[in-house]
């Protein structure tokens, strides 16, 4: 019987022969490598990696290494200069109100946070500092370490993975008239009876080894893996509270709802490329969110989503069929986006209209930006709306100055 030492082992050979294998990749634009000649050798290694790496999961659970109490929570900001813990939140009901907001802690007291309400009677709503996104955190929340505060916004956990308190109190711009602005105040709870999805164990072998076996392997590559590791995991849910613009009430009730969680060593927006993400809320209650990201260095080409079903059952994401270098490499976003996907041998059609959007930046240097893009859609017949975001590297052409 060949042991999982041995196996190890075999697959160790196999990485260091493969990492000195010579060849030029076929490369589209200049950053998205395409398959080699030994494109399945990659493959079959890395997918015996991944396996074996896995292989606890599969027999104990998630919960057993990464308890929810662990993980649902403030973290310590290592020590690099770009240290981050952050959490973002969606919230879009079928007759035409987006909520979309999120904080990033990082060190000096600061955190880059943002809010966009759309309202049919309103359009578009923004924080005021927008499309900045740097923020003063809250010194009561700096020193109590449990929420994520600064400048009105708060987010609050309460229950792991099952309920957080969010929060906005503050003037906000109406887009289509910069000079009027109006007092908004948010209060709600956002619950779910959801299983969380794990990026680095969730998302299927056969999709990261896909991806990874079309790069080019050398030392660098996996190094820059190494110090690149981030977790993520994301969450759908409902939005249960109030929304007030300038004194009138809004009841938000059952909302379909979003939110992720990101923590690790460092993030460095200035190594990345570009990446489309987009969440959908169909009208049958079924919830989807889905990427595809591009990263220097990394992985050229990374797709990854799930399928949230009305019974709570949870499917991942196996392929997305949308190349970057396809849609706006040259940052001209289309009104309009069609692409299909697979997730648990059924196919899905996705047809998308965006109604409105705005844009704003993160990174030290701003050198993120990021179009939030609020959409009507279609996934195969079923009609919803939903949130997509469009990331460039303000490197890859010129942007026009930031305010």
């Amino acid at each position: 019987m060949i042991t999982l030492a041995a196996i190890f082992g075999l697959f160790l050979i196999g990485l260091w022969i493969a990492s000195r294998i010579e060849e030029q990749p076929n490369v589209i634009a200049k950053v998205y490598t395409q398959r080699g000649r030994w494109f399945y050798l990659k493959y079959c290694l890395i997918t015996c990696m991944l396996f074996l790496v896995r292989m606890k999961y599969y027999v104990y659970g998630k919960r057993r290494y990464h308890k929810d109490e662990d993980m649902d929570k403030l973290h310590e900001l290592s020590n690099h200069d770009q240290a981050f813990d952050a959490v973002f939140f969606q919230a879009v009901s079928q007759n035409g109100i987006y909520i979309c907001t999120g904080t990033e802690r990082r060190h000096g007291g600061k955190l880059n946070g943002l809010v966009y309400i759309v309202h049919p009677e309103y359009g578009v709503l923004e924080s005021l500092k927008l499309p900045k996104t740097e923020l003063n955190a809250d010194v009561v929340s700096l020193l109590n370490k449990k929420s994520y505060s600064g400048e009105g916004i708060s987010f609050t956990p309460i229950v792991p993975m099952k309920k957080w308190k969010m929060s906005y109190n503050g003037l906000m711009r109406i887009q289509n008239d910069p000079t009027k602005l109006v007092q908004v105040k948010l209060e709600a709870d956002w619950t779910s009876n959801y299983d969380w999805f794990f990026v680095e164990i969730d998302v299927p072998i056969s999709t990261i080894a896909r991806c990874m076996a079309v790069e080019v392997w050398t030392r660098q590559f996996f190094q820059n893996l190494k110090e690149a590791h981030q977790s993520h995991y994301e969450q759908m849910g409902y939005v249960n509270g109030t929304l007030q613009i300038d004194g009138k009430l809004t009841s938000l009730v059952d909302i379909d709802a979003f939110r992720d969680h990101s923590f690790g060593h460092k993030r460095d927006w200035s190594l990345m490329h570009r990446y489309i993400y987009c969440m959908f809320y169909l009208s049958d209650r079924t919830k989807i969110s889905l990427g595809v990201i591009s990263h220097h260095g990394l992985m050229t080409h990374l797709e990854l989503g799930f399928v949230s079903h009305p019974d709570g059952r949870i499917d991942p994401i196996e392929s997305i069929d949308l190349r970057l270098y396809e849609h706006a490499e040259n940052g001209v976003l289309p009104e309009e986006f069609e692409f299909t996907f697979e997730s648990a041998g059924k196919s899905y059609d996705v047809k998308m209209k965006f109604a409105y959007e705005a844009k704003h930046y993160k990174g030290s240097n701003d050198e993120a930006v990021m179009n939030e893009r609020f959409h009507v859609c279609e996934v195969n017949g079923i009609t919803g709306k939903g949130i997509s975001e469009w990331h460039y590297n303000k490197n890859m052409f010129k942007t026009e100055a930031v305010d």
